[in-house]
């Protein structure tokens, strides 16, 4: 009797650990021609992106990548969520989604996608942008700095 509650468990756990396969992998499993659209989404104040996430679900097989692109979503709200992604067309349908770039945001959205800078949750960013331009006076006692360490 144990072997046989031994084996109703391992089956039990194989049939989740299937439904858990499917449930992450939706498209192989339902099989209807769609897949989710991966991209990441531009923390705007920020100026560095979130970790990939969907952006919507399209028509088509399963995409590879391709070169970077920005697409915004308007909210019925108000507003909009800025991606960027590197999957190939398809692309979300053009009624919720811009495809051409042209927002303004999506210039910093790419720049920050070419540098693969992450927002973290502390605040602080992967691989932020270096400051444009020290301040005067930081240059100043750097050079103080160094002409002590040179004995000066």
């Amino acid at each position: 009797m144990t072997g046989a509650r031994v084996t109703r468990r391992a089956a039990a756990a194989l049939v989740s650990l299937a439904a858990i396969t499917c449930i992450l992998h939706a498209p192989a499993c339902k099989g209807d021609g769609t897949h989710v659209y991966l991209g990441r989404l531009f923390v705007e104040a920020r100026g560095c992106l979130g970790t990939g996430s969907s952006v919507d679900v399209v028509s088509g097989g399963e995409p590879g990548d391709c070169a970077p692109i920005c697409i915004v979503q308007r909210r019925a709200e108000g507003g909009r969520a800025v991606y960027v992604a590197t999957m190939c067309a398809p692309y979300p349908a053009a009624v919720e989604f811009d495809t051409t770039g042209t927002d303004p945001a999506c210039a910093p959205a790419l720049a920050a996608l070419s540098r693969d800078d992450t927002c973290l949750s502390d605040g602080g960013d992967t691989h932020p942008l270096p400051d444009a331009a020290p301040e005067a006076g930081a240059d100043a006692a750097d050079a103080a700095d160094a002409a002590d360490a040179a004995g000066e």
